[in-house]
């Protein structure tokens, strides 16, 4: 084996970590995949049908940047691999803009970002007669598919089943020493991509993490049936392999894995009456009676990623005198990293959209390589960013 060989652990086979060991790939890095359950695309990324477009604020903000970027690099990786032949899915996405301060937003998005008409453009979605941002290469796509098609070219080892116990990055960083439930596991890099279980990890305990449990709804493709995605706060997919997905609610607090019925009559009662002239033809249906999938979504205090090193707060200097000095003397606070591990979590309800981007950043930033972003979006997206907040709130000490 040629010992100059870099070999990195991702933890995590959503849609997050099959990202992560796509971006290994491409720099020719061995990569070992691991996961506590039996396979890939098991919690959120198994969800039947998902969406694929950006998130816009009304002016150009680090968060809108960044997303619209994600977003054509999404559509860049799906046409330069060809998944349009591999992935289900069906193109084109609507946005309602039925409230005035929805409309003042998104339209002045357009504006500001300088956004060109083959990536979105306002119109009418016709089953509400209300104006919307149009996404023409927005997508309602297999997120289960999408994740294994990019595992398939990823091509990492596969450990399925197995769980990190432990990890301990060497005194000279040259090393990570990772203990799984399948042995130790010696490699150059380690990645973080477990989504909410990151609450089994010590060393990630500081982060301002919350599992988001959602609620979607399985419906057989409804006569006449919409072409294209429709976002109106809840969302109905375009129609694959004959059903479309309703969905989705969000609970921070109650995180019961069994279905909520009335999840399920509140969802549906909303999309008839937001979308009257698709519903008026259909017949009468029993939501309660519809499949139901519970997942679980990672998000974070702020509701953008967290992408890059990992801060190492147990090198953190938290004396008074240190302290003091930096409020005194108005000086940034020198925060230690682990230097071989990375993490990409809190990807929230935009995971399809943001995360093939996201490992790309993080696999460049891990490896010194030129950024892809500017700082400062890049700096929104870092982990240290909450460190920098519990400091002026004083949380740290």
């Amino acid at each position: 084996m040629d010992h100059q060989e870099k070999i990195a652990v991702v933890v995590g086979a959503g849609i997050a970590g099959a990202s992560v060991c796509f971006a290994l790939k491409k720099r020719n890095i061995r990569t070992i995949l691991i996961d506590s359950d039996t396979g890939p695309a098991k919690h959120a990324s198994g969800n039947p049908i998902g969406v694929v477009y950006p998130f816009l604020t009304k002016h150009k903000t680090s968060e809108s940047e960044f997303s619209l970027a994600a977003f054509q690099f999404f559509l860049s990786i799906w046409r330069n691999y060809h998944l349009e032949k591999l992935v289900p899915h069906a193109d084109g996405i609507y946005f309602l803009m039925d409230t005035k301060e929805v409309y003042d937003r998104y339209a002045n998005a357009i504006l500001s970002h300088q956004i060109l008409d083959q990536t979105a453009k306002e119109s009418t979605e016709p089953f509400s007669d209300s104006p919307a941002l149009f996404f023409p290469e927005g997508k309602s796509i297999s997120p289960a598919d999408l994740t294994k098609q990019i595992l398939a070219l990823s091509d990492p080892i596969t450990k399925y089943s197995c769980k990190l116990l432990s990890w301990v990055e060497e005194e000279n960083k040259s090393k990570v020493l990772c203990q799984t439930s399948e042995g130790e596991i010696e490699c150059d890099y380690l990645f973080l991509t477990q989504g909410y279980q990151f609450a089994d990890d010590p060393h990630l305990e500081w982060l301002p993490l919350r599992k988001v449990r959602g609620q979607i709804l399985k419906i057989p493709e409804q006569k006449p049936t919409n072409t294209y995605g429709i976002l109106y706060g809840d969302y109905l997919t375009a129609a694959i392999g004959g059903y479309q997905v309703l969905g989705a609610t969000f609970d921070e607090f109650k995180l019961e894995e069994e279905p909520r019925p009335e999840e399920s009559e509140s969802m549906w009662k909303e999309l008839l009456n937001r979308l009257p002239n698709l519903s008026a033809e259909w017949v009468p249906q029993n939501p309660r009676l519809f499949p139901t999938r519970v997942s679980y979504r990672t998000q974070s205090q702020d509701r953008h990623p967290i992408v890059g090193k990992l801060p190492n707060i147990s090198k953190l200097d938290l004396s008074i005198k240190y302290q003091n000095l930096l409020r005194n003397s108005d000086k940034k606070m020198n925060i230690p990293y682990y230097e071989s591990v990375g993490i990409l979590n809190g990807l929230g309800s935009r995971g399809l959209t943001h995360a093939l981007y996201s490992a790309e950043i993080l696999v460049s930033s891990m490896l010194e390589e030129t950024s892809p972003i500017p700082e400062t979006t890049f700096k929104s997206l870092k982990p240290d960013r909450f460190l920098i907040r519990m400091w002026k709130r004083d949380q740290l000490t």
